[in-house]
């Protein structure tokens, strides 16, 4: 579709021109600009309200975005005086999908014609596989090459929480939906232990074949090395593993020669003289809607403060989420919108309620899924009515399934001598109460509410991906896949980062691919904005916890899934 140039790009387009000419009079010599790389790396930046005088504490810096990654690179790429970028990789923390989306952006940025170098100071598994999208990887002399392959475990607490008379009481569908496991087991079960095989297996080939491909080894080589860690950077650099030894201080000469060292600059003092890309925009843009962390009931809210809690402290709320999801469906500007999972599921209820309105919005204009580190159970469901579905290849998805049950405290009371007093009205009073296991009865009922939960995801799945309850029962049953392997199974239609997501969403809505189309957040309507509780107080998200907890069907994949290199 033909769009006409926005009077706004013509005198920004025109500022930009006379200004990039004057940048390139002025500055004439920039070869290389250092970008560190550490931290998290959050898909996109969405600044936190925090209302007067709160806002006046010296809260942390953000931390780097994805988003702002590729717009750096982006610019990068746009100036012709630049030879390259230099990657100073230390301290990531990153998880495997979001290091997918990075090594995409590397890729891309060399498709410009433009060098991307990485220096390395602490060589582990995942920070080496970023580095490899480079055209050269360095390291200094005293760097060990740590690279060790991948760990995966499993803490089981039935026998320890017997020990303080704690009973997990709890029932999945199906044999791969072992979120409760943790509580209610001793140890992993066979499909358990066959699926975290499987994903192991993926994301290790993943990574081998990007190192191969990247080293210009072969993947045998590649396990063979692996296998072999420690290996001191000489011993590396022996094995194609580096391509030179240096430290930080020697980069200018390494990168050019000692007669004529490179121009390095860093990133602070090099962005005041870089050029800036001309750009033509489209009239409309794509909205995005982010879902992290656990789903649950009413509004989003995240803890002022991170928490040490082996869980996901950011909530994703029904109420924020379809308030969103309705003001994009509203707002004329957006052609189409993006929706980004980043979240393990958490209740079933706000995930249907979540799942309405996305269905409800594909029918007004194009929505396109975008899985990050994880969207799975409750996370892929709210996933299915999208037109289209991308992931990152080391995307935990899948687990299609559901569970339910309660903590039995009885023992616990009677080891310390407390009695308990219990006047109840209806017999159904104490179905969910810790004072009792279930009765078979009880049982019973519990199991049938489950089978309803989940007939009702496979449906929604089956709908949404086009298949017969069989189908989706083949590739369900709780089990979760890597986005490589969810590809293979027909619930992701093809694997690709955010950029890739707006680009699809984009094609769907006929906007002219010659354009820049931007990308926004999309907000909740103003009237709504006080329900959405950010950043919140400790009570905040504490409620929203203990309404998760108090909800009688959880579509919640086992968040313990970490997967270390």
């Amino acid at each position: 579709m033909v769009e006409w140039i926005l009077v706004s790009d013509l005198f920004r387009n025109a500022g930009r021109l006379v200004a990039n000419r004057l940048q390139l009079i002025r500055r004439g010599k920039l070869d290389y600009v250092l970008l560190p790389v550490s931290g998290s790396y959050p898909e996109r930046f969405c600044p936190t309200r925090r209302r007067f005088p709160v806002s006046l504490l010296p809260w942390p810096t953000a931390p780097a975005s994805v988003e702002v990654f590729a717009a750096n690179l982006d610019r990068l790429a746009a100036d012709p005086r630049l030879k390259g970028v230099v990657l100073l990789i230390s301290g990531l923390t990153a998880e495997p999908a979001t290091l997918t989306s990075l090594r995409d952006t590397i890729l891309r940025f060399r498709q410009s014609g433009k060098r991307a170098v990485a220096f390395l100071s602490d060589i582990t598994m995942w920070s080496y596989y970023l580095a490899t999208a480079c055209d050269q990887v360095l390291a200094p002399e005293s760097a060990v090459f740590r690279a060790a392959g991948l760990w995966s475990e499993t803490v089981f607490l039935k026998d320890t929480l017997a020990l303080a008379g704690i009973r997990a009481d709890f029932e999945a569908i199906a044999e791969y939906k072992v979120s409760p496991d943790v509580w209610r087991r001793s140890k992993m079960t066979g499909p358990h232990r066959e699926m975290l095989e499987s994903i192991l297996d993926s994301v290790y080939d993943h990574v081998v074949e990007r190192i191969a491909e990247g080293r210009g080894l072969s993947a045998k080589k590649v396990r063979k090395l692996l296998d072999s860690v420690p290996l001191t950077a000489a011993q590396a650099r022996q094995d194609n593993l580096l391509d030179d030894i240096c430290y930080e201080d020697e980069l200018p000469t390494k990168l050019g020669a000692p007669a004529a060292p490179a121009a390095v600059l860093p990133w602070e003092q090099a962005g005041r003289w870089l050029i800036r890309p001309i750009r033509w925009h489209s009239r409309r843009a794509i909205g995005v809607i982010s879902v992290e962390g656990l789903i649950v009931s009413g509004p989003s809210r995240r803890p002022p403060l991170p928490l040490p809690l082996p869980l996901p402290t950011t909530q994703a709320g029904s109420d924020t989420i379809v308030q969103q999801l309705r003001a994009a469906a509203r707002d004329k500007h957006l052609a189409a919108v993006v929706l980004h999972v980043d979240s393990p599921g958490g209740s079933a209820l706000a995930a249907d309620l979540i799942w309405r309105e996305v269905r409800n919005l594909a029918r007004t204009k194009p929505v396109v899924a975008y899985m990050g580190n994880r969207a799975a159970s409750g996370g892929y469901y709210i996933t299915a009515p999208a037109q289209s579905i991308l992931a990152e290849p080391l995307t935990l998805t899948g687990s299609i399934g559901i569970w339910s049950g309660k903590f039995v405290t009885r023992e616990l009371y009677q080891r310390a001598d407390a009695v308990r007093e219990v006047v109840s009205r209806g017999k159904a009073a104490g179905l969910y109460a810790d004072a009792a296991p279930f009765s078979d009865d009880e049982r019973a009922r519990i199991r049938a509410d489950l089978g309803q939960g989940y007939a009702r995801f496979k449906a929604r799945v089956a709908e949404g991906r086009h298949k017969s309850d069989d189908e989706v029962e083949a590739v369900g049953r709780g089990r979760v896949w890597t986005g490589s392997q969810a590809v293979e199974q027909g619930l992701v239609d093809e694997l690709g980062d955010l950029c890739a997501a707006a680009a699809a969403a984009k094609e769907l809505a006929g906007m002219d691919p010659r354009r820049h189309t931007i990308s926004i957040n999309v907000q909740a309507p103003r009237k709504h904005q006080l329900a959405q509780a950010l950043p919140g107080t400790p009570n905040d998200w504490l409620r929203g916890l203990l309404g998760l907890l108090g909800e009688g069907l959880w579509a919640l994949a086992p968040w313990d899934i970490r997967i270390r290199g």
